[in-house]
């Protein structure tokens, strides 16, 4: 018997005992205790599996028989699912090349979970993650798991380039919804909205059909189930109830000096999730996003909503005024337009009819586009 086929065996004994293991008279405390004993185990036995299947997975070995690929190789002979598979060789790669992650994972420093969320966020991003690998430690060691998904969410969003316009263009107006019907005439939707269109629509939908009471006979409805209610009651023309959304805004991200320590930045739609400071900017030209600057994790810098958005007088006037989008050859309506600064309220532009017009979203974002490029054009000539 090899070492390896020793070493496996031991563990199936172990767990075959315990097992075995009388609890009919435990107490609560007593069984409250075995959990967490049991998910310590769990903890070293991933931490161990990850580093097995990093080496057997650097040396190709899943190949010999003629897979063509470690994913295909577990998914076909280990009881895993292809999605599983994958989450398995892509944490496993990420402690191979990482050694500090290694290492913190090895002496329980950071677990199995922080190194799956970091693997998961750092796709693409590998380089960076090395140079960063130190700081985000620190972070995993002082968050627990799902607070450290945050903090990578916010690291994933500052580590492409903060002025990233293209990106931030394609996440603005890559929406979409597709309605397809069976034959039995049951629709099935399927698409995309940007950040804040989705956090908008989740807010409108959850307050417009807020969780059932039980009555004892009919089972509540669902989170799904409501909100599909609340879409065709939308749809059917009932008027929605007033929301608004906050863009919060670490000062130093915003102005392109992301901080490394992740418990202090942040760049997020409240109550909804990080966006990438390019995002950030683009939407806070819109007069229809209000604005929390912070310093740090809890001082408050700045809060725009009684100075950057249009009052209803405002809006009224550069919809008569304007009448619509101001590019030339555009024709979308005042109705489908942002309020868009001329002078961006980031540099101190006011909220006054003469630094406003008119924008449809697409010719909105490539007036940023203009901006920024020349700028660029400008320090270039310097």
């Amino acid at each position: 018997m090899s070492s390896a086929q020793g070493s496996a065996e031991a563990v199936r004994e172990a767990v075959d005992a315990a097992m075995a293991v009388d609890r009919s008279g435990w107490s609560g405390a007593a069984r409250s205790a075995e959990v967490l004993e049991l998910l310590d185990a769990r903890e070293r036995l991933d931490a161990l599996l990850f580093g097995v299947v990093g080496a057997w997975d650097r040396d190709a070995a899943w190949a010999l028989d003629g897979s063509v690929s470690p994913v295909a190789w577990l998914a076909h002979r280990a009881p895993l699912t292809r999605q599983d598979a994958s989450s398995l060789v892509r944490s496993a790669r990420h402690v191979a090349r990482h050694e500090a992650t290694a290492k913190a994972l090895d002496a329980g420093d950071v677990t199995a979970s922080h190194v799956e969320v970091a693997a998961r966020a750092v796709k693409h991003r590998e380089d960076l993650y090395a140079e960063h690998e130190t700081v985000l430690l620190d972070a995993a060691r002082s968050l627990d798991p799902s607070a450290f998904r945050s903090a990578m969410a916010h690291w994933r969003r500052c580590a492409d380039a903060v002025d990233d316009h293209d990106r931030a263009a394609k996440e603005i107006t890559g929406s979409y919804l597709d309605i397809v019907a069976t034959f039995e005439g049951v629709g099935h939707l399927d698409g995309r909205l940007d950040a804040v269109s989705t956090a908008t629509l989740i807010r409108v939908l959850d307050r417009m059909e807020p969780l059932d009471g039980f009555d004892g006979v009919t089972a509540p409805r669902t989170l799904a189930q409501r909100r599909a209610d609340a879409l065709v009651r939308l749809a059917s023309g009932e008027r929605p109830p007033a929301v608004h959304i906050d863009i919060t805004v670490d000062v130093d991200t915003l102005a392109g000096r992301p901080h490394l320590d992740l418990t202090h930045g942040c760049c997020e739609i409240t109550g909804y999730g990080p966006v990438s400071p390019a995002v950030a900017r683009m939407l806070a030209c819109d007069a229809a996003i209000g604005r929390v600057l912070m310093r740090g994790g809890s001082e408050v810098l700045d809060v725009g909503r009684q100075t950057r958005m249009l009052n209803r007088a405002q809006r009224r006037a550069l919809n008569i005024r304007d009448g619509g989008c101001v590019e030339p050859g555009c024709t979308a309506p005042a109705v489908w337009c942002d309020a868009h600064h001329i002078v961006h309220w980031i540099a101190h532009g006011p909220t006054e009819l003469t630094n406003l017009e008119l924008r449809c979203r697409r010719h909105h974002i490539l007036q940023h586009r203009r901006v920024l490029h020349g700028a660029r054009a400008h320090r270039q000539q310097e």
